[in-house]
């Protein structure tokens, strides 16, 4: 009996020794084919966000060439429609500007009147600049444009800062 015993050990342990060896290469194997999964999905993932990121550039790309074109892109072929632009914006202004004025009365602060002056003598300087337009060749297009440009900006700063709802952030909104 103790030399069966002695056998069965003996043959128990090359057994063992083998099983493991198959154990380890099969986990070696599962091992590998999962790191091959993962890479491959790793590699894809990657090409997702290149190609997102280059979607997102090609689509901000056009949206600033869009923008370049609607604000220094107008041409001097073009004059007509900047020209009716400038004249519905100023027209919207004078509207608002129109209606400040009617606050200034004998209860309104010297502050919001000073500032309504000033923001008509500004419309003043708008509709010259404006009226510069019409004379305008191409060589001197650019330049005119731009001073309407900035003009516009100015009194459009002056209107916004006279409304009643900017009185609480700094305006000078009617008392």
């Amino acid at each position: 009996m103790r030399r069966a015993a002695w056998v069965g050990a003996a043959l128990a342990v090359p057994l063992t020794a083998g099983c493991k060896d198959r154990d380890h290469r099969d986990a070696d194997d599962q091992v590998a084919a999962a790191a091959d999964r993962t890479g491959n999905a790793v590699d894809s993932a990657a090409n997702d966000v290149g190609d997102a990121a280059n979607d997102a550039g090609n689509q901000v790309k056009r949206a600033a060439e869009d923008v370049n074109n609607k604000i220094a892109g107008t041409p001097y072929e073009r004059r007509d429609e900047f020209r009716h632009e400038v004249d519905e914006r100023v027209a919207a202004l004078d509207k608002e500007l129109a209606d400040l004025r009617s606050h200034v009365n004998k209860d309104a602060t010297e502050t919001y009147r000073n500032a309504v002056a000033a923001a008509r003598e500004t419309r003043r300087t708008v509709g010259a600049d404006v009226d510069r337009l019409a004379g305008a060749t191409a060589a001197n297009w650019d330049e005119l444009k731009t001073r309407v440009s900035v003009s516009l900006d100015s009194l459009d700063r002056q209107v916004r800062a006279l409304r009643p709802d900017a009185k609480p952030m700094g305006g000078a909104g009617p008392s």
